[in-house]
């Protein structure tokens, strides 16, 4: 089972919010991808990054929910001649990954996104609902130190309009031990990327004490 690197109390204290520039750069190195991602890139990104790649094939996938989700975007996307549209999304043809489904809102040119759809098996590994949110809001009431990775990937997928997966350590407070995400781009109308659809499975579980449970959800109320 994968693990990963906890945060400590000085990268928490030493949090900095991630400016444009920073996620414009941060993106264009997994862009010059077409596969998996070089480490060497991943670490000058994020030292927690354990894989990022841009995937076409649901085998490229261990995880059976994320194979799932890639499968039918693409069946969606040969159907539609190009990105699915918002539109196109049945709930109830994802009821296979239903709990661990995310649904985004693109903003500014995806620098930013709002969280439409939080999916309760997200939200009980990660301390509680973001819908409503930006993922922006989210990185700075946490002080995440995954914010320059998730708000690059974003980014990316925008520009690119493909599907990206990423693996990455948890920080010390979230509940899981790590997190594998697929990311698929949805179009709205004549906006080519407009939402994202993001399966995202918690991988391992903390073993988190009451105390522990506590401190997390007090960081996330007095930030």
């Amino acid at each position: 089972m994968l693990t990963g690197r906890t945060m400590t109390r000085e990268e928490d204290e030493g949090w900095v919010e991630p400016t444009d520039p920073a996620i414009e750069e941060a993106a264009e190195r997994l862009l010059a991808f077409a596969g998996p991602v070089d480490p060497q890139a991943l670490a000058a990104i994020d030292p927690r990054i354990q894989a990022i790649a841009w995937v076409d094939r649901p085998d490229q996938l261990e995880e059976e929910k994320l194979g799932f989700l890639l499968e039918h975007w693409q069946n969606l996307a040969r159907a539609a001649g190009g990105i699915p549209d918002r539109r196109d999304i049945d709930v109830l043809d994802l009821i296979p990954a239903i709990g661990n489904l995310m649904v985004l809102e693109a903003e500014r040119d995806g620098f930013d996104a709002i969280y439409r759809v939080y999916g309760t098996g997200v939200a009980d590994r990660a301390g509680r609902d973001w819908t409503g949110h930006r993922v922006s809001e989210m990185n700075r009431i946490t002080r995440t130190p995954a914010a320059l990775l998730y708000r690059a990937c974003y980014r990316a997928v925008f520009r690119r309009q493909a599907p990206l997966y990423t693996e990455h350590a948890s920080p010390q407070w979230v509940g899981a031990n790590s997190w594998r995400r697929l990311i698929l781009p949805l179009s709205d109308g004549d906006i080519p990327c407009a939402r994202f659809l993001v399966g995202n499975l918690p991988v391992g579980r903390k073993l988190m004490s009451p105390a522990d449970i506590e401190a997390q959800q007090r960081r996330i109320r007095e930030s």
